[in-house]
């Protein structure tokens, strides 16, 4: 059976109390009307306490029809006050220690909550920080672009259940719900910022320079790049319609990538459902 919510226990038990009032006045005015017409002493004075209980019951009905009033205007009744976002943990991770002063995250600490160094992660964050995705048009001003980065890395670090916004929250101190528009904000950047200058297929002069390359390092004529494939191995069952093409043979649930490399510092990156031979991955990125 349903659970009732607080709001609605309290809105039933008012409306009842409401009830019960209203029926304890309307035989107090009925015993007033019968004492009334009598004229001895004695209905006199039982007239006296009934116009006293109907007084006291008719502002018993008021104060009811007054919580009552404020319980159906009130939506959120029972809920205590927001928790505010602190950053003070962020700014407790990057500090990487001054004057002598121990960081609470040594350097290889740092790596292994944020999977890259300090260095890193300020470069990242002032390349990023003055896209669209981090200026409102309306509202309270967003957290710190950087610290927002920061909430995708460590998201992005974390394996299993730790990746999770409830886990995040905990962590570093702000909301589920923002947690996920960081998140999002950040990736969204990232795609905008270093899409066109860093994802792209050389041209042909491009290619021929990488072929030059690879002839004069390695004696392979004609080789314009050198690709890989591998299996990422997904820790929980997509949730997508067709999540049984994530199933692989190797792993429960995985993703197919294919790395093709033109240069030794250049990546592509391409990737498909674990059931997918490299070549079909290959024609999604050709």
């Amino acid at each position: 059976m349903p659970r009732s919510s607080r709001r609605v226990q309290l809105l039933r038990r008012l409306r009842r109390n409401l009830t019960q009032r209203q029926s304890l006045l309307a035989m107090s005015m009925l015993n007033d009307d019968s004492s009334s017409s009598g004229s001895d002493a004695g209905n006199s004075s039982s007239s006296s306490d009934s116009t006293t209980d109907a007084i006291i019951y008719a502002a018993g009905c008021n104060e009811i029809e007054d919580k009552l009033d404020f319980a159906e205007r009130s939506r959120y009744l029972f809920r205590g006050r927001y928790r505010k976002s602190d950053e003070q943990q962020f700014i407790r991770d990057l500090n990487p220690g001054n004057n002598g002063e121990r960081p609470w995250l040594t350097d290889e600490e740092f790596k292994q909550e944020y999977r890259m160094s300090r260095d890193a992660l300020n470069h990242i964050a002032e390349k990023i920080k003055d896209d669209k995705a981090f200026k409102n048009k309306r509202g309270p001003k967003q957290m710190n672009p950087k610290h927002q980065l920061m909430v995708l890395l460590q998201y992005l670090g974390t394996e299993g259940s730790g990746a999770s916004s409830p886990r995040q929250r905990a962590y570093l101190k702000i909301g589920k719900g923002s947690a996920n528009n960081y998140r999002r904000r950040v990736r969204d950047a990232i795609i905008r910022t270093f899409g066109e200058e860093n994802y792209y297929w050389p041209d042909e002069n491009e290619r021929r320079e990488i072929a030059a390359f690879y002839k004069r390092e390695f004696d392979l004529p004609n080789c314009v790049a050198v690709m890989d494939g591998t299996l990422l191995p997904l820790e929980f069952e997509p949730q997508t319609r067709d999540a049984g093409d994530y199933h692989g043979r190797k792993f429960q649930w995985s993703l197919t990538c294919l790395v093709i490399r033109p240069y030794l510092a250049n990546l592509f990156l391409g990737h498909a459902v674990g059931r997918a031979p490299k070549v079909a991955v290959l024609r999604l990125v050709a």
